[in-house]
């Protein structure tokens, strides 16, 4: 898809070819380019959906001026995923119109509008309580572990107990990451961390199961 000038896109995704999609179809905004996605998950990240990933390109490229979605909840379900995708499009001074919410992100000059700044700072808040929830659980699957007899500490080779690993803020967060779905690439650029890195915590998370 080529345009020559900048153009205003719409999005939209449906979980199933079979749903109907007529709402987010009379809320496309006249001219508007349409990227749509059909039987895709809000589950599976933005940037790993056909359509979506093409509209992302497109942002980068700069040929996007604005983006249209009916809902938050067209982007994503992952907290982290939102939160991803707004940035991109901000990095890019591209303002994303949540049309259900009665939200723009971005002003005529290109700055975050404070009703932003309170939907990402609650955003931000869910990830952050996701988070902690996430490593009590983790703590406490070490604990039952232990309890059953199946918590084997030290394994030989490692360098470290196995539940002082476990709770590491980047390792729980490269696990919540994988239980999202998102993939090895995204998680090692989101935590700075290399592949094999990513890989020893999903090994090492599998010693608890």
């Amino acid at each position: 898809m080529k345009q020559k000038q900048p153009y205003n896109a719409y999005y939209m995704r449906t979980s199933h070819f079979l749903q109907n999609i007529i709402t987010q179809v009379e809320q496309i905004p006249e001219g508007a380019v349409v990227f749509k996605d059909e039987g895709v998950s809000g589950r599976i990240n933005f940037d790993q959906r056909k359509s979506a990933s093409k509209l992302l390109d497109e942002i980068r490229a700069g040929r996007i001026r604005s983006l249209s979605v009916l809902s938050s909840d067209r982007l994503g379900r992952s907290t982290s995923d939102i939160l991803n995708t707004i940035n991109v499009a901000h990095e890019h001074k591209v303002p994303i119109k949540l049309i259900r919410e009665g939200i723009t992100t971005l002003d005529e000059k290109g700055n975050v509008t404070p009703m932003t700044m309170l939907m990402t700072n609650l955003l931000s808040t869910l990830a952050e309580f996701a988070y902690l929830t996430q490593r009590e659980k983790f703590l406490s699957g070490v604990a039952a572990a232990k309890a059953l007899g199946k918590y084997t500490g030290r394994k030989p080779g490692s360098i470290e107990d196995l539940s002082k690993f476990l709770s590491k803020p980047k390792v729980v967060k490269i696990h919540t990451l994988l239980k999202e779905g998102i993939g090895v690439r995204k998680i090692c650029r989101v935590t700075e961390s290399s592949p094999n890195y990513v890989y020893k915590v999903k090994t090492r998370m599998l010693e608890t199961a």
